[in-house]
């Protein structure tokens, strides 16, 4: 049975496979056959785990030769598993983490009563018996001839209950339904709950009237202490060091009861969380690149070539020419990309190098600024929503700086082992040999440039014996013959190892055990 039974199963699955990558109507079960495909391949996984865990462990307790390899393999192994999984050092997700909102935890069922907007209608049924969408399947019911929506209806919510159903009648009672399953009117844009996360949200810092508004609605432990833990957490008090200021600061008008510079501490104050067009407002504080006149452009040069050597033609026209249209966002940008153009044709003294980049290296460290409070003032919802090989997390550090290296290395060995492995294939002791050994000297001479001059001199007529042309007739007809059999070859017994599989003719996959 411990035979017959893995040889139903991939002969029922394989055929499953077939199946529906040929007929449209069964498709979904080749899909259904990929999900649990997944699951095996898991499962597989964590048993290969365990087994590399349980061969090398079994030789360190044995001593056996080799044994300090297979320490150091699994003290990989393990730390990439640990760091892998468990995502240490990744940021999370920016799409997930609501950037500009604070969450507290309150489930659906413990939303108050007046949080529950009635409309009187019916909840059409559809002829194929799709049920409600998702993203209101939880919260909307029918119940006494009227739509009963619970907590506050979302404008992607609306949405989707309108492409529910294509009905006049429908969509009005869903803009009806909308309408009333909003936050009272001083809330309005300020709080939100999301179902699937089971929270309640509000943006910015909430002010004593938003919180006496949201304890208004209800008298309910759960929810006073949601709205509690809200008001604390969105008014936290975010600093940041910063030592200089731009010339053009300002601050945005969405902060500006929240935001402030402290000249005694050189800092930037931040109550509450940065939404992310806050954050990019915050960031333009410098000022737009216009193009310049033809005077204003004289003035520019002037000014840079006091501070140095003249400019020759070609730096010139390129000054003229980048000033003369608005390409980057700021000044700094701007003369970044003159002063590496300028560079590119010509020298630079250091005096000019530093008068242009100057304003960049200005912006740059702004906007360092600004990201390091963005993130500091933040409440991370998500940890674990990030990517495990994120740039900058030790997954990815291991793999940049450990796993690459390690594997150039070996690549690196392994060309000495070709070199003695096309020695001995070259040797001209047959025809075959013979044919292998002038068509490999006509390719790796072709590639170099002593092999293009060897026959440069060959007129136009005999262009076809030049040592590059060989090559590259070489390369497209014999080479590309050659590739295509290999493939049709590979195909064929693909196609044949696959057939004894689904058959039970070849068996060697399920191990060399008896019954």
């Amino acid at each position: 049975m411990k035979r017959t039974v893995p040889l139903l199963i991939t002969a029922i699955v394989g055929f499953i496979f077939v199946v529906s990558f040929f007929t449209p109507a069964a498709e979904f079960l080749g899909e259904l056959a990929a999900v649990w495909f997944d699951i095996l391949a898991g499962i597989a996984f964590i048993l290969g785990g365990g087994n590399l865990l349980k061969v090398h462990l079994k030789k360190i307790s044995d001593r056996q030769a080799g044994w300090g390899y297979s320490g150091v393999t699994i003290l990989a192994f393990v730390a990439t598993l640990v760091v892998g999984l468990g995502k240490f050092g990744s940021p999370p997700a920016p799409k997930q983490e609501f950037y500009g909102e604070t969450f507290a935890t309150l489930p659906l069922e413990a939303l108050p009563e007046s949080l529950v907007a009635r409309v009187p209608g019916q909840i059409p049924e559809k002829e194929n018996g799709e049920p409600l969408p998702p993203s209101v399947r939880r919260q909307i019911v029918q119940r006494d001839g009227q739509i009963e929506f619970r907590g506050w209806m979302l404008s992607n919510q609306k949405h989707d209950l309108e492409e529910y159903k294509d009905r006049r009648a429908w969509r009005k009672t869903v803009e009806a339904l909308y309408e009333a399953a909003q936050p009272p009117e001083p809330l309005r844009g300020k709080v939100a709950y999301y179902t699937d996360h089971r929270a309640l949200s509000f943006k910015g810092a909430m002010t004593d009237s938003d919180r006496q508004a949201l304890l208004a609605l209800s008298d309910e432990p759960v929810w006073r202490q949601a709205v509690e833990q809200l008001y604390e957490q969105s008014r936290k008090v975010t600093r940041v060091r910063v030592s200089w200021l731009p010339e053009s600061f300002a601050v945005p008008e969405s902060l500006r009861d929240r935001l402030r510079y402290d000249a005694q501490t050189k800092e930037l104050v931040l109550q509450g969380p940065l939404s992310a067009d806050q954050r990019d407002a915050l960031k333009k504080q410098f000022p737009d690149a216009e193009p310049l006149s033809a005077k204003q452009r004289t003035t520019f040069r002037k000014k840079l070539e006091s501070l140095g050597r003249p400019l020759n033609d070609e730096q010139a026209k390129i000054l003229d020419r980048l000033l003369s249209q608005p390409l980057p966002e700021s000044v700094g940008e701007r003369n970044k990309l003159l002063g590496l153009a300028l560079l590119e044709h010509g020298g630079l003294t250091k005096e000019q190098c530093d008068s242009l980049f100057a304003p960049y290296r200005q912006e740059v460290a702004w906007r360092a600024k600004v990201l390091e409070l963005f993130h500091a003032a933040h409440q991370v919802k998500y940890p674990w929503s990030g990517e495990y090989r994120a740039q900058g997390s030790p997954f990815w550090w291991l793999y940049e700086y450990a796993f690459k290296p390690l594997t150039a290395t070996m690549f690196a060995m392994l060309a000495f082992y070709v070199a003695s492995a096309a020695f001995r294939a070259f040797r001209a002791k047959n025809v075959e040999a013979i044919l292998l050994l002038g068509t490999a000297f006509i390719i790796l001479l072709g590639r170099t440039f002593a092999g293009v001059l060897l026959t440069d001199w060959l007129p136009d007529s005999l262009a076809g014996l030049k040592i590059d042309n060989l090559t590259v007739y070489i390369m497209q007809v014999f080479n590309t013959a050659g590739n295509r059999a290999i493939m049709i070859g590979i195909a064929l017994g693909i196609a044949s190892t696959s057939l004894k599989v689904l058959l039970g003719v070849d068996r060697s996959y399920l191990g060399s055990g008896g019954e």
